[in-house]
């Protein structure tokens, strides 16, 4: 009758260690789904951010070429309208320099009266002379803003990192319970 019950007893305890086989290889699987999936999402959440770091670079870029074309199209306006002035100017200067060397009194008075209409640049309310012209223009300013961007996203990003690395090490297929007296310890 002791050999019987040893025997249930073995049995028994076959029987439970088949069930743990099952429930093992049940989460082997699981965790093989599971970690693919995470695996599967992390590339796609990490591609997106990829791709939205990307769509801020493109965006960005347009904002300083816009930037670029705004200020040569002014840039090439203002040079033409100098260039204008200089060229009316000469015209004024030369024409005053034969006017000097005349002597005809009325030949003298009618090129005056003809000139007195003054060109838009010698008008008080228009001063192309007080325009300043900056030598050192960059854009380090924004260079610099991206250099803080940068910083921030990895530092978050490391933060982040310190927050994640634990929530996957938590995933664990089985745990094993303290032993609670020397025979668990033998088991």
């Amino acid at each position: 009758s002791e050999l019987k019950e040893k025997q249930m007893k073995s049995q028994q305890r076959i029987q439970e260690k088949q069930k743990k086989v099952q429930e093992l290889k049940q989460a082997v699987n699981t965790i093989k789904l599971s970690a693919q999936t995470a695996v599967e999402d992390s590339e796609r959440i990490f591609t997106e951010l990829i791709s939205s770091m990307e769509k801020k670079r493109s965006e960005v870029t347009e904002l300083i070429r816009a930037q670029e074309k705004a200020e040569l199209s002014r840039a090439e306006r203002l040079l033409e309208q100098l260039e204008q002035e200089i060229a009316d100017l000469q015209r004024r200067l030369t024409e005053l320099e034969q006017l000097s060397h005349t002597h005809d009194h009325i030949q003298f008075l009618q090129a005056l009266a003809s000139g007195r209409r003054s060109p838009p640049y010698e008008r008080p309310d228009f001063q192309t002379s007080s325009i300043s012209v900056h030598q050192h223009l960059s854009f380090d300013e924004m260079k610099n803003s991206l250099l803080n961007l940068k910083k921030t996203l990895e530092e978050f990003s490391e933060e982040e990192f310190d927050i994640i690395s634990p929530h996957v090490a938590a995933v664990q297929i089985f745990s094993l319970p303290e032993p609670q007296s020397r025979e668990d310890f033998l088991e």
